[in-house]
């Protein structure tokens, strides 16, 4: 089973030309969204008490990742990648007040893929999607 794709068509609004540049791009297309449930599931098989405890184990490592954020780590995961969180300031700071923590806020939690883990989804082969 391949990663499905499929090409979407890129319009050139920039160009002043009279022939305009276009073109296509491949994009990923989701077979559907895997919960909790449906990666422990995924994960665990037919076997029905494995999938309670991987769902139980997959609750508690994001929530571990989550308190490891919260205060003040970068989470690394060995040959897979990086969570790390982003600031910014809050919408109501004014610039003439000083900087406090309270002018500050969590921007975004971002991962990172690792390069191992790059290159073992890269040798996964594409089919295009009907989607």
């Amino acid at each position: 089973m391949g990663i499905p794709y499929k090409f979407k068509e890129i319009n050139d609004n920039l160009s002043k030309d009279t022939k305009k540049k276009g073109g296509v791009h491949p994009i990923i297309k989701s077979r559907e969204k895997l919960n909790t449930k449906a990666l422990a599931e995924y994960i665990a098989g037919n076997d029905p008490l494995l999938r309670t405890e991987m769902e139980l184990a997959i609750t508690k490592t994001f929530s571990a990742i989550e308190k490891a954020l919260k205060n003040g780590y970068t989470v690394a995961l060995n040959d897979y990648g990086a969570f790390q969180l982003s600031a910014q300031f809050r919408e109501d700071f004014n610039p003439e007040e000083p900087h406090r923590a309270e002018s500050i806020e969590v921007k975004n939690v971002n991962f990172r893929a690792s390069t191992k883990m790059k290159k073992r989804i890269g040798v996964s082969g594409f089919e295009k999607s009907e989607r």
